[in-house]
């Protein structure tokens, strides 16, 4: 493969933070999803209008998740309920903190060469 056929060597930098970031946002989605859909609901029994697999067949006994709607607190006075400060609040922030460390630490900026020498070879009118 010659220089000419190989891909840039930005646009391998940025394919590959993209998949990074990509799988972060994955990652915080599928765990905001479930810790919601586990703590989210009072009772885990299933309902008569339900479709297919019940989440009990697929994973096991949920009766120990089963939530008397006296035992949602408030975690640190903020007035939401648990389940939303953990499944929402929590992997969000690691999540933040996870991409500014990523951006401030990984990322690099990549060279983009001479704007004067681009419009050149590009045919592009000259400047001045």
């Amino acid at each position: 493969m010659s220089e000419k056929d190989s891909p840039d060597q930005v646009f391998l930098n940025c394919r590959r933070e993209a998949v990074i970031i990509f799988f972060l946002w994955l990652a915080a989605s599928t765990c905001s999803i479930c810790i919601s859909y586990i703590y989210g609901y009072t009772s885990h029994e299933p309902s008569g209008m339900a479709v297919g697999l019940s989440v009990e067949e697929m994973v096991g006994p949920l009766e120990h998740l089963n939530r008397d709607p006296d035992s949602i607190t408030f975690p640190l006075g903020l007035g939401i309920p648990d389940w939303v400060f953990y499944a929402v609040v929590v992997p969000w922030a690691i999540c933040i903190l996870i991409t500014w460390a990523f951006c401030v630490f990984y990322m690099k900026d990549d060279e983009l060469g001479d704007e004067n020498s681009a419009a050149g070879e590009e045919g592009g009118a000259p400047n001045g």
